[in-house]
């Protein structure tokens, strides 16, 4: 069995990487928000009609469309959960922990579900 203190090194390791894993995510979809916005001011657009389909984000980022920026950015930003998950799924395959484990893939396959029903 292990010990608080065998385990503390552990959980900092896996907190720096989940908070290095949402400041990034976070700041990219921020700053995608951010850039879409600044377009619409400089491109002069009255409103933002919806957000783009993903099957035309990238051509629509292309064309440096306002909405295609937001989208991208929020896309980022919902994304973030999984990047977490992930990222304390292979911690805890890494460190051996089973508990821990189980209930990330169990919150791993909630999540896909999830995921898929909102893409339908």
């Amino acid at each position: 069995m292990q010990t608080v203190n065998s385990t503390q090194p552990r959980l900092q390791s896996l907190n720096k990487r989940v908070s290095l894993a949402l400041r990034i995510g976070i700041g990219i979809g921020l700053v995608l928000v951010l850039a879409g916005i600044v377009i619409s001011i400089v491109i002069n657009t009255p409103h933002m009609s919806g957000l783009t389909p993903i099957s035309m984000l990238i051509p629509e980022l292309l064309k440096l469309t306002p909405a295609a920026f937001v989208t991208a950015g929020l896309i980022i930003i919902l994304l973030l959960p999984a990047v977490i998950l992930i990222t304390s799924f292979a911690h805890f395959i890494a460190t051996r922990e089973k508990q821990p484990l189980i209930v990330c893939v169990v919150l791993v396959l909630m999540l896909a579900a999830s995921y898929v029903l909102l893409l339908k």
